[in-house]
């Protein structure tokens, strides 16, 4: 695993000056405030470090890499693929600029990076048309195929071009050229479009995607996404109806490329520490290696504190009118938590049914609390859905998905329901939806019992 070693100026005669590695660049036409520095483990990025951008837009990391390899500089929702990979090694120093979605590498370069300038200026306008699928101007395959059809005919003259001393990268990066076409392929097809094309248009590269035997070794995982390709070449290959993981993990060639596509696929669902065990006695052989392993312990611990019995964690957030509730402010009543969004159409789904259980409720000692997961951008969208669509109960604003509640209950996806008894212990950290007759009979059931 990658580390990284932040220092202060005052500290650099500590350590020889010639073993840092800069990375400086700029953000141009962007309404950032902040930049991140990210290591990649087990095939997805890792924080290290971030700074505050110059009134410019500038910016710059100073620090001492463990290991040489890619990191990755970028924005903090890497989830729309707003992250730009840089090669480094002690002692190198590399210069970026980013508009929006596209990077490039400014002035003299290491021999490394002068090759990834010229496969991310190759591949830039295919990876945008793939990964930003929610964001203007929108593509489908009509321009998506023509586009990957180019790209595909100049890849293997490409790779011939990756000639630098330094063997460690050469295969890493003629690897990557093969992660990228394919998961810049398979993601186009699994993503929301407004046009799709039937299997028989697919262009011919489709047809080269799957190989027997084909991710041989771990250099995925160092390939920034390598969990997410995994993820999508084992929904690609085969009979895409099977969905057990068993099967899914006959495709890999590794225990711990299996390891990395468990947690991915089965930690959303582990929700209590009895999932969490039943995890490790099914696959606990999987997770060997110091980063997985290191995932799954912190992943057991959380559950254990999380699990129904244990402290819910108090919060302070604004309700519609700017006043500060916190969970301590319940005390004495059950608490029904709601975390959604108004971007989240099973999150809105919900909203009549819980209006429902709120009437049928009414008078008791529960209280309905739903807390809105909107970015900043959005808080105005909240406000007006919480007065048109007259949302009772207690309507607070987290601010954004990332926040105490979701960080402490590891949410990843909504709506998600949480039951609290009247003393803030967790009666069901993954309760069942208003939908659901079984969170009616939970509550009546904690209701029922003597104070």
């Amino acid at each position: 695993m990658k580390k990284l070693l932040i220092l202060a100026a005052l500290l650099l005669t500590k350590v020889s000056f010639a073993q840092m590695s800069e990375i400086r660049g700029v953000i141009k036409n962007g309404t950032q405030k902040d930049i991140y520095l990210y290591s990649i483990v087990d095939g997805k990025p890792e924080l290290l470090a971030g700074t505050k951008l110059g009134e410019d837009g500038s910016f710059g990391f100073l620090f001492t890499p463990i290991d040489e390899g890619f990191f990755t500089v970028g924005y903090e929702k890497i989830e729309k693929g707003s992250l730009f990979p840089v090669y480094m090694k002690k002692g190198d120093k590399a210069e970026i600029a980013i508009d929006k979605r596209r990077m490039m590498f400014v002035g003299k370069q290491t021999p490394e990076n002068t090759v990834l300038s010229a496969w991310t200026n190759l591949t830039q306008e295919l990876k945008i048309k793939s990964i930003y699928f929610m964001e203007p101007p929108l593509s489908t395959y009509e321009d998506f195929f023509p586009e990957l059809t180019r790209v595909a005919a100049l890849t293997d003259d490409f790779r011939k071009t990756i000639k630098t001393k330094n063997e460690n990268f050469n295969r890493l990066m003629t690897a990557i050229t093969y992660f990228d076409l394919d998961l810049y392929a398979m993601n186009h097809i699994r993503t929301p479009r407004k046009a799709f094309a039937k299997k028989e248009e697919y262009v011919p590269y489709y047809n080269n995607i799957t190989v027997e035997n084909k991710l041989k070794n771990d250099d995925v995982l160092s390939y920034l996404f390598g969990e997410k390709l995994l993820h999508l070449y084992a929904g690609y290959v085969g009979d895409t109806r099977n969905t057990n993981i068993v099967d899914k993990l006959k495709l890999f060639s590794t225990d711990r490329q299996k390891g990395v596509y468990i947690l991915f696929r089965q930690t959303p669902f582990v929700q209590s520490y009895p999932q969490y065990e039943n995890l490790i006695k099914n696959f606990g052989q999987y997770f060997t290696s110091p980063s997985l392993k290191q995932r799954v312990d912190d992943l057991g611990a959380r559950l254990y504190i999380t699990t129904a019995g244990g402290n819910a964690v108090d919060f302070s957030f604004p309700d519609q009118n700017g006043k500060v509730v916190s969970l301590s402010d319940f005390k004495g009543k059950v608490v029904v938590m709601d975390i959604w969004a108004t971007w989240c159409a099973p999150c809105k789904a919900e909203i009549p049914h819980l209006k429902k259980l709120e009437q049928e409720l009414h008078g008791k000692d529960v209280v309905f609390v739903s807390i809105s997961t909107d970015e900043q951008k959005d808080k105005d969208k909240w406000l007006k859905m919480v007065k048109d669509m007259n949302l009772t109960g207690v309507q607070l604003y987290a601010g954004g998905f990332a926040n105490k509640v979701t960080d402490f209950y590891k949410i990843a996806t909504i709506p998600r329901f949480i039951v609290i008894d009247r003393e803030g212990k967790l009666i069901n950290p993954n309760s069942p939806r208003p939908s659901d007759p079984k969170l009616k009979a939970l509550l009546e059931k904690e209701l029922a019992k003597a104070k």
